[in-house]
């Protein structure tokens, strides 16, 4: 069985260490000088070289022949260490020892000298997972080791360790790698194992790795298991689970302008391809991170290629203020959840679904404003369909046409021959407009059937609403656009569209004893119901304050 990657190519020198300078020479500086630090605290995410640092530290505080700070790597010490071997260096993972016995244990056996070596070495892996009790235990002997022992505690979650305990050490963080570092270790392992890969193939794997050294040499491992050679961008994609950058790029359109069914039919296909939906959510996330600078006027920290960046413009410019801000948080919900034992595809999708149809933000006057939309929709529906002689509308048609629906007049006409350039040539076609727009946005549709035309001429339409949550809705230059888009279709004509606002500036008070036209319709359509309460009011045909 062949080695990994990731282990056959693991750093043996300080000076080997990938993307960390920093700590390197200051540990290598602390073992020339003879200064070391009783414990260290190596924080970081994964695969950015913790481990590999403890274990090159262990070897350099017990090498016969260091040279400048550095382990030899050759002497009896740094073979017996390098094997496997040595009693005197021990790696506890912490997420299967941590109870407050495996502690006691450990206190007890810091006491006795090292077997072979001069310093007895304790790397706690997964510090984290401890329990505080276990960390109790452990406290007093951190704090005082025997002279002869040195602790290493590594972990990704620093936030978790007690606060007594960091205090007590010499804390590292170790960054994220970035993505040029990372290619370039690439492009030596390639070239020291003699495989082909095609630049671009490389420069897809660092970036997917998201600074971890670890994770890009599990990644080249796994596309060159594809067999392809030499190794090309669409090979690496299809054998990490990528999404097709077109696919990828559809997706952010779509999310951009609320199109919930084109987002989730753009999913669909990246999942029907082989994409992996952690990756895909990853892959949203980054280019959202890179819309949202842009939004903020800082396209230097986006981090995208010349490829993606008219791409990023535009998510920013579409999109309304915070909505990829939004997209980040419910993405790193979703990454949560995708760590339990979960349908990745379903939770990608309920990520994306819950992002295009977030919950009410509990604004009081928005919440308002869609109760009044809502409650004027039913209003509408209860008087269309109970006409005077208490038939439906349809059974109304049929019954008078010998049961042959009819058409209503010029229904078949040409939009651009029933003078749809004035305000009643606009009114007569409003439900058609608000057809046309539910094509386009459901939701935007459901504004448009409370507002109504208040000017028009052969190039302009303006509509007037006095609800403020439906003229923000219009007022925004994508939803303007999408409404003018339909209105040229019905005019044969490019039509702007402008919105104008009708009602009060200020809440007016409803007199004792009255009930609104949307309240009544309510009572009509729920027979045998009563108020109760009457804390929302319809005040849309109220006169102008005087």
């Amino acid at each position: 069985m062949s080695v990994a990657l990731y282990r056959r190519y693991r750093p043996a020198l300080f000076a080997e260490l990938i993307g960390q300078r920093v700590i390197a020479d200051t540990l290598r500086n602390e073992v020339r000088s003879g200064s070391l630090a009783h414990a260290y605290l190596f924080a970081g995410t994964r695969g950015t070289g913790k481990t590999s640092t403890a274990r090159i530290l262990a070897r350099a505080v017990n090498c016969s022949q260091p040279q400048d700070g550095e382990p030899c790597n050759q002497c009896a010490a740094c073979l017996e260490q390098l094997g496997g071997a040595s009693v005197d260096v021990l790696e506890i993972d912490a997420a299967s020892n941590r109870g407050i016995d495996e502690m006691r244990d450990l206190r007890e056996k810091v006491k006795y000298l090292p077997a072979s070596l001069r310093h007895k070495v304790y790397i706690i892996d997964e510090a984290h997972m401890l329990t505080p009790e276990a960390w109790n235990a452990f406290l007093k002997t951190l704090e005082e080791p025997p002279e002869h022992v040195l602790f290493v505690l590594a972990t990704t979650e620093p936030h978790k360790v007690p606060e007594t305990v960091r205090s007590r050490v010499q804390r590292f963080d170790f960054r994220r790698v970035t993505t040029a570092d990372i290619e370039q270790h690439l492009a030596t392992i390639i070239e020291r194992e003699s495989v082909a890969v095609e630049p671009a193939a490389l420069e897809l794997l660092a970036r997917a790795a998201q600074g971890s050294v670890r994770d890009a040499l599990s990644l080249l491992e796994q596309a060159l298991a594809s067999g392809e050679t030499p190794l090309g961008l669409e090979a690496a994609r299809r054998a990490l689970g990528l999404t097709d950058p077109a696919t990828l790029h559809r997706l952010m359109r779509a999310l951009a302008g609320s199109d919930a069914a084109d987002a989730l039919r753009a999913a669909s296909d990246a999942f029907e391809a082989g994409a992996d939906p952690r990756q895909l959510l990853r892959d949203v996330a980054r280019l959202a991170r890179a819309a949202e600078l842009y939004a903020l006027a800082y396209p230097d920290g986006a981090g995208v290629g010349p490829d993606e960046a008219a791409l990023c413009a535009d998510l920013a410019a579409v999109a309304p203020s915070g909505f990829w801000l939004s997209a980040l948080d419910l993405i790193a919900t979703a990454e949560m959840n995708l760590r339990q034992p979960v349908d990745a595809r379903l939770q990608a999708e309920l990520c994306l679904l819950r992002l295009l149809r977030p919950p009410s933000s509990g604004d009081t006057a928005e919440l308002f404003a869609a109760l009044e939309a809502r409650l004027g929709a039913v209003e509408r529906a209860v008087q269309g369909a109970r006409p005077a002689n208490g038939e439906s509308v349809a059974a109304a048609s049929l019954a008078g046409n010998g049961g042959q629906a009819t058409a209503p007049p010029d229904a078949g006409a040409p939009a651009s021959g029933r003078g749809v350039a004035t305000v009643d040539g606009w009114r007569a076609e409003w439900p058609l407009l608000i057809e046309a727009v539910t094509r386009l946005n459901a939701g935007l549709a459901g504004v448009l059937r409370d507002c109504k035309p208040a000017d028009a001429d052969a190039a302009r339409l303006v509509i007037g609403t006095s609800h403020k949550f439906h003229f923000d809705q219009i007022s925004d230059p994508l939803k303007a656009r999408i409404i003018g888009e339909a209105a040229s279709q019905i005019a044969g004509r490019p039509v702007t569209v402008e919105a104008a606002f009708t009602g009060s500036t200020g809440p007016a008070e409803t007199r004792p004893g009255e009930v609104s036209d949307l309240t009544q319709a309510v009572l009509d359509t729920f027979a045998g119901s009563r108020i109760t309460s009457t804390r929302i009011r319809d005040h849309a045909e109220d006169p102008p304050p005087a």
